[in-house]
C-alpha cells in the first residue's frame, strides 16, 4: 500500500510539472533560506559552549560608581579581585588572569606586529579547554619571560621548525626582552569571544610594575575569569562578595564618594548579553536582538513557505476533485486518501530540502564572507541538527499537507462526477487568511528594511563634528628609541611627510575619534571641595590635532607654542563644562580645573563632537597637551592616490623608526567599524527579507490561479455581455486590493512597534515616518498586481466559446 501512495505520488508530480516546479522550488528556497539563518543564529550562540566546564566559567565584570552614579562597567576587573575571591571563598575553585598587549615580535629577519597577546597566567592553560599540543600544561606559562604560541603563529615565525626551545623577541613601549617558547596549542576556535596568537606569562609583569599587576584594585586592564563550584548562586554570590569588598574598602569608597564593584559574568552570555567598554572587550561583540530577529525571520519564511504549499495545493483541488470521485467510487476510504495526498506533501518537502542543501551549499560561502562567519555545511550533518531538521521537515510536511488532504478527500463523489463542484466559504476564508498573512508579513519586511536603512544611512552621514574622510591613522611606533631623542625622530619625520603635496598636516594624539578612551582620572572646579571630584575622559593631544580635524572651538583659543603655559592648561568638550557645573561653557574659559592634582586653566571649549559611534551618548571629555603624543599619527590627505602615499609615508616611517612595522588605517573604515553587526544585520535582512517577498509571491500567483479557474465561466458570461480585458482585471483582482490593505492596517503598528524598539538601542536614531509604510503598501500592491496579472489576462483573454460550449 506505502508503495502505492509513493508511485501515485510521483505520478501526481510529473503530470502536473508546472505547479510541481513551483511548489518545489517555493519549499526549497524557503527551507535553505531557514537551514542558512539557523546555522548562523546555531554558531553565534555557540560561543564558549567547547568549555567543558563552560556552565561553571564567569568573567569578573568591574563596574565603578561616583556618588551613586554609574562611571563604567568595564569587561576588565582589577589584578587584586580574582585572588581575593580565590582566597576568601572556598566555592571559588580557580581564577585565571588575561592582560591585554601587542607589540613586535621577531625571529631572526622575520618580524610582526602583534596585536593579540595576552599576558596570562598559568591557569589560563588549565581552567579552559585551550589544546596544548606541545609543552607541559602545569609549567607552560609558570614563571617570567615565557611564551605558548597558536599553531598559526608558530608556523609564521618557524616555518615547519620545532618551536619550542626557541626564543622570539618582543618589543614595545615598556621594554624589549626575549622570551622562551614553552609551548604550542591548538588556533583559538572561532567560537571563542577572547581571541589571541601569543600567550605570555603573566609573572612577567611583576617586576615592570613593581607587584601591581597581582595587588592593585585601580589597574583595571586584566580580563579575569573564575570556575565557580556546581550549584553556587552567582547572584548569591555577587552578594557576599560585595559585603565582602565593603568591609575591605568601605572607609575608602565613603572618603572618594566611589564605589567599586564585582560580579560574575556567564561566560556563555558574553557574546550576545556582554555591552560593556568597547575596547575593554577582546573582541567585537554580537548582538542577542538581531541573532533572535534573525531567528524569527527564518521560522517566518519556511511558514510562508508553508503557505505557498497550501494555496498551490488548494489551487489544483478543482482538477484532481474527478480523480478523488473516481476513487471513492472504486471503494477508496477517506483515510486511504488523506494518507495518499500526505505521502505526497512529503514527497513534495523531501525533494525541496535536497534542493535545498544544494542551495545552501552554493551560497554559504558568499553568506560568509558577508558576515564574517566560518559556516559549512558540516553543521547541517551534525547529528543533533539533523535531528532538529527531521523534526521540523517531517512536522512542516505533515502540517502543510494535512489541510489540502482533508479538503481533497471530503469531496462528495456524485457532485464532483456531475461537475457541480463548488467551493465552501470556511475554505475561502481560510486561503485568503493565508494570503493576508503572506501580504502583512511583505509589509513587515519591506518596511522594516526601509527602516533599517535609513537608520545606517543616518549614522554614516550625520556630521560628527570632525573631519573623518582622507585622514590616515598610523599606529605609533611599538619599539621607541632612546626617550630623550625620541622628539626629534618624531619632527624629523613629521617635516618630511608633511613636505609631501598630497599631505596637509599631521598630528599626534592618545585617542583618535572612533578608538576608545581608557584614560580617566578625577577632576573638579578648583573652588569646589574633594568631594567634587568626578571621573571624566582624558585626551593627550597636540598643537595640529584641532585643526586638523577640523573640530570647532566653541570658545577660547587653540593650543599655542606662543603660550608657554599651555602645557600646564586644559581644554573641555562642551559636555565637560556641564559635567563639571558650569552653567554656560563659555563660563569655563580662564576659570581652574582641579586634575592630577594641579590646578589647570581651562583655555578652550571644544565642540561636541562624536568621539565613538551614535549607538552612545557625548561623553565629558578634558584634553591635555602632549607635543610629542605615541600613540597615534594622524595624517590628512589631499589625493585619492593612497597606495602610492602609503609607500612614500613607509619609506619615511622605516628611516625615523626602524624595527618597526607601519600599521596603519584609515579612519573612516576605522570609524564605521562600530557600525558592523549593524551593517551585517541590514544586510542580511534585507536580502532574506527579498526572498521572503519572492516566495510570497509563490503562493500568491497559486491563489489567484485557483481563483481564475473557479470563475472561468464567470469571465466567459462578462466577455460576451462586453467586457473588456482591463474590466475583468479589475475585478479580479479587486479582492487582493481588499486583503493588502487589511494587511497594512494591521501590519503597520505591528511593523512601527518592533522598528522602533530596536531603534532604541541607539543614542541617536532617525524617525519612522508614515511615508516608510506608503512604499511597503505600493511595493507589496505593485509586486502582487505583476504576480497575479499573469493568470487573470491569460483567463480573460480566452474565447468565450471555449469556456461557455458545454453550458
Amino acid at each position: 500500500m506505502l508503495y502505492s501512495y509513493f508511485r501515485t505520488a510521483f505520478r501526481s508530480l510529473l503530470k502536473n510539472k508546472a505547479f510541481s516546479f513551483l511548489n518545489i522550488i517555493g519549499l526549497a528556497l524557503g527551507m535553505a533560506c531557514c537551514m542558512v539563518i539557523f546555522q548562523y543564529v546555531t554558531f553565534e550562540k555557540s560561543y564558549d559552549k567547547f568549555h567543558s566546564n563552560g556552565d561553571n566559567l564567569y568573567r569578573v565584570q568591574y563596574n565603578s560608581y561616583k556618588d551613586g552614579v554609574t562611571i563604567f562597567e568595564c569587561a576588565a576587573a582589577v589584578p587584586a579581585v580574582g585572588k581575593a575571591m580565590k582566597e576568601n571563598f572556598p566555592e571559588i575553585e580557580d581564577y585565571a588572569i588575561a592582560f591585554p598587549a601587542d607589540g613586535v615580535v621577531s625571529y631572526g629577519d622575520v618580524n610582526f606586529r602583534e596585536e593579540r597577546i595576552q599576558l596570562a597566567t598559568p591557569s589560563w592553560l588549565t581552567m579552559f579547554d585551550w589544546q596544548l599540543i606541545q609543552g607541559d600544561i602545569e609549567t607552560a606559562l609558570d614563571g617570567p619571560k615565557k611564551m605558548v604560541l597558536t599553531e598559526s603563529t608558530a608556523r609564521k615565525y618557524f616555518g615547519t621548525e620545532d618551536p619550542v626551545g626557541k626564543y622570539l623577541k618582543w618589543s614595545n613601549s615598556w621594554f624589549t626582552e626575549d622570551y622562551l617558547i614553552t609551548g604550542v596549542v591548538k588556533d583559538v576556535p572561532n567560537n571563542s569571544h577572547i581571541k589571541f596568537s601569543i600567550l605570555a606569562s603573566h609573572s612577567t609583569l611583576r617586576d615592570i610594575s613593581q607587584g601591581e599587576s597581582e595587588t592593585s584594585w585601580g589597574w583595571y586592564d586584566h580580563n579575569t575569569y573564575v570556575s565557580l563550584s556546581p550549584g553556587v548562586d552567582p547572584k548569591d554570590f555577587d552578594k557576599r562578595f560585595a559585603a565582602y569588598l565593603y568591609d575591605l574598602k568601605g572607609e575608602e569608597f565613603e572618603r572618594n564618594g566611589r564605589l567599586q564593584e564585582f560580579v560574575l559574568q556567564p561566560i556563555n552570555d558574553i557574546h550576545l548579553k556582554s555591552n560593556l567598554l568597547q575596547e575593554s572587550e577582546p573582541e567585537e561583540n554580537g548582538d542577542a536582538q538581531s541573532v533572535y530577529f534573525l531567528g524569527i525571520l527564518a521560522i517566518f519564511i519556511l511558514v510562508i513557505a508553508w503557505v505557498n504549499y497550501i494555496n498551490l495545493a488548494s489551487a489544483k483541488s478543482m482538477e484532481r476533485a474527478r480523480e478523488v470521485g473516481v476513487r471513492k467510487v472504486l471503494g477508496a476510504y477517506k483515510g486511504q486518501l488523506i494518507r495518499q495526498f500526505i505521502v505526497e506533501s512529503i514527497v513534495v518537502n523531501f525533494l525541496a530540502a535536497i534542493v535545498s542543501v544544494g542551495i545552501v551549499a552554493l551560497v554559504l560561502p558568499y553568506f560568509n564572507n558577508l558576515t564574517g562567519s566560518p559556516l559549512s555545511l558540516a553543521l547541517i550533518f551534525n547529528s543533533g541538527t539533523w535531528l532538529i531538521v527531521l523534526s521540523v521537515f517531517l512536522g512542516g510536511a505533515f502540517l502543510s499537507g494535512l489541510y489540502p488532504a482533508f479538503v481533497l478527500s471530503s469531496f462528495r463523489p456524485i457532485v464532483v462526477l456531475k461537475g457541480k463542484l463548488s467551493t465552501s466559504g470556511k475554505g475561502v476564508v481560510l486561503r485568503k487568511s493565508l494570503v493576508t498573512f503572506q501580504f502583512l508579513s511583505s509589509v513587515f519586511l519591506i518596511a522594516g528594511t526601509i527602516i533599517v536603512y535609513q537608520q545606517m544611512e543616518f549614522l554614516k552621514n550625520r556630521d560628527l563634528g570632525f573631519q573623518m574622510e582622507s585622514t590616515l591613522v598610523l599606529k605609533g611606533p611599538s619599539v621607541l628609541q632612546v626617550d630623550s631623542l625620541y622628539a626629534n625622530y618624531l619632527e624629523g619625520f613629521k617635516n618630511e611627510v608633511t613636505s609631501l603635496a598630497a599631505i596637509s598636516g599631521l598630528s599626534t594624539a592618545t585617542n583618535v575619534p572612533g578608538d576608545e578612551i581608557f584614560w580617566t582620572n578625577g577632576a573638579k572646579r578648583a573652588e569646589a571641595p574633594n568631594s567634587d571630584f568626578k571621573t571624566i575622559y582624558h585626551v593627550g593631544i597636540d598643537y595640529e590635532y584641532i585643526p586638523n580635524f577640523d573640530i570647532e572651538i566653541l570658545h577660547g583659543r587653540n593650543y599655542s607654542r606662543e603660550f608657554a603655559t599651555d602645557e600646564n592648561s586644559i581644554m573641555l568638550n562642551e559636555a565637560a563644562t556641564r559635567f563639571l557645573g558650569f552653567e554656560n561653557p563659555e563660563d569655563a574659559i580662564g576659570q581652574k580645573v582641579t586634575d592630577s592634582g594641579q590646578d589647570k586653566e581651562v583655555v578652550a571649549v571644544l565642540d561636541n563632537y562624536n568621539q565613538m559611534s551614535l549607538k552612545s551618548t557625548i561623553a565629558p571629555i578634558l584634553y591635555h597637551l602632549q607635543p610629542n603624543g605615541n600613540s597615534f599619527y594622524a595624517l590628512r590627505l589631499q589625493t585619492n592616490n593612497t597606495s602610492r602615499l602609503t609607500e612614500q609615508v613607509k619609506a619615511s616611517w622605516d628611516k625615523f623608526f626602524p624595527g618597526n612595522p607601519m600599521d596603519y588605517f584609515f579612519l573612516d573604515n576605522f570609524f564605521n567599524r562600530q557600525y558592523a553587526k549593524e551593517d551585517q544585520f541590514g544586510t542580511v535582512f534585507s536580502i532574506f527579507s527579498i526572498l521572503a517577498i519572492i516566495v510570497s509571491c509563490l503562493g500568491l500567483f497559486g491563489l489567484s490561479a485557483f481563483s481564475a479557474l473557479q470563475r472561468t465561466k464567470e469571465i466567459g458570461v462578462r466577455k460576451v455581455l462586453g467586457a473588456s480585458v482591463s474590466n475583468i482585471l479589475l475585478l479580479l483582482s479587486r479582492e487582493y486590493f481588499l486583503l493588502i490593505l487589511l494587511a497594512v492596517v494591521i501590519g503597520t503598528p505591528l511593523t512601527y512597534f518592533v522598528m522602533d524598539g530596536w531603534l532604541n538601542n541607539f543614542a541617536y536614531r532617525t524617525d519612522i515616518g508614515p511615508l516608510v509604510f506608503a512604499i511597503s503598501a505600493v511595493v507589496v500592491l505593485l509586486v502582487a498586481l505583476l504576480t497575479v496579472s499573469y493568470q487573470t489576462i491569460k483567463s480573460a483573454r480566452m474565447n468565450p466559446s471555449n469556456t461557455l460550449r458545454y453550458e
